[in-house]
């Protein structure tokens, strides 16, 4: 059948037909040519046939957030939902949002991933696993028929590099040259603690057993982006995360003395007393990072730095576990490893020399 409508003074003839739903409704369809409908007809057909809703006008936004209140909210911590939400926030949604489901093709998810073609591989790993799962979810509801993320598509950009740690002496004279007593705090307790950059900046005060020479780990800051509030909470990364951790005497020391001039519950505090904003962990940590401009260092290598100690130190490999609250032992045998190499091949490269000097 045919059927005439007027659109800006211009006249078209669009080609209609009608397709039998399974719940017995009716779909129209209309194109231009007699080609075009033929193809849209195939097509819903095709769709139709494999259990899809091709009448549902759900967006992807919408969408995903179901997914994400229903599939990821009530099983996972805050840190790891909030790395969700800024996968979609700021890399997916701005550029599917709006889009039907089942109109979103893998041109369009081919798009998100060159957009970020020069963020890491770890990002892009991120970006993909969240539009993987979202579509695997909406197949198994029968929105789209097939999920537009091609397995074929595979994260490039640059892999993280293997955390490494600063040696004792640079240690010494990045203690030495920190003079900012916020910043020298945050090191000394780094350094001495191996505690995570979260652990730390929610410490307070009455989690320092000065009597008993100890620090409970118990709670973990959360930063918010720019100069939103820092949320402190209990969930801590691992359940293994709750541990206690003795006080070294030079720890102690200091700690004591900004105990006596600190007016905050918490160790490392605003001077409105609360935690420490984003914006003024960066100021902090600028003030460490240019004391020794020539080495890579951030917090998770000061951690790395501590647990590296204690392997130096001959601890037994269970006990470091305990002290970094790693979750698994299969983790600390990954820094056990990559520090035995380091150590081996100094040692083979001592060994060399030697050898040579033996022969001169």
């Amino acid at each position: 059948m045919t059927k005439t409508a007027k659109s800006n003074k211009k006249k078209y003839e669009y080609l209609t037909k009608a397709i039998q739903l399974p719940d017995g409704s009716r779909k129209y369809l209309r194109a231009k040519t007699q080609k075009e409908l033929d193809e849209k007809v195939i097509k819903a057909q095709i769709l139709v046939n494999s259990g899809v809703d091709i009448c549902s006008e759900e967006t992807f936004g919408h969408f995903a957030q179901m997914w994400y209140d229903m599939y990821k909210k009530p099983y996972l911590r805050e840190n790891s939902l909030i790395a969700i939400k800024n996968s979609l926030n700021i890399h997916i949604l701005p550029a599917i949002g709006s889009y039907r489901l089942r109109d979103i093709t893998p041109m369009h998810i081919q798009a998100i991933m060159a957009d970020l073609a020069s963020k890491s591989n770890s990002l892009q790993s991120k970006v993909l696993v969240n539009l993987r799962s979202i579509f695997k979810v909406a197949v198994e509801n029968g929105l789209v028929a097939k999920s537009p993320v091609s397995s074929m598509l595979k994260p490039s950009g640059k892999k993280t590099l293997e955390k490494e740690t600063i040696t004792p002496d640079e240690s010494r004279l990045l203690l030495k040259r920190v003079v900012n007593h916020r910043a020298r705090t945050y090191l000394l307790i780094a350094l001495h603690t191996g505690m995570r950059r979260g652990e730390i900046l929610a410490l307070t005060w009455d989690n320092i057993d000065f009597a008993k020479k100890m620090i409970y780990v118990r709670q973990s800051a959360l930063l918010g982006r720019d100069r939103q509030k820092t949320a402190i909470n209990d969930y801590l990364k691992t359940d293994a995360g709750k541990r206690n951790l003795p006080l070294s005497e030079e720890l102690e020391a200091w700690l004591r003395q900004e105990k006596k001039t600190s007016h905050s519950k918490y160790v490392l505090a605003m001077q409105n007393h609360a935690p420490l904003t984003q914006s003024s962990y960066r100021s902090m940590w600028k003030l460490i990072e240019r004391e020794l401009p020539d080495t890579h260092i951030t917090a998770h290598i000061l951690r790395h730095t501590y647990i590296t100690r204690l392997f130096e130190a001959g601890l037994d490999i269970k006990e470091i576990q305990y002290l970094a609250g790693h979750s698994t032992v299969d983790l600390t045998l990954r820094i056990y490893t990559h520090y035995d190499r380091r150590s081996r091949e100094a040692q083979t490269a001592e060994k060399v020399r030697e050898a040579l000097r033996a022969t001169a």
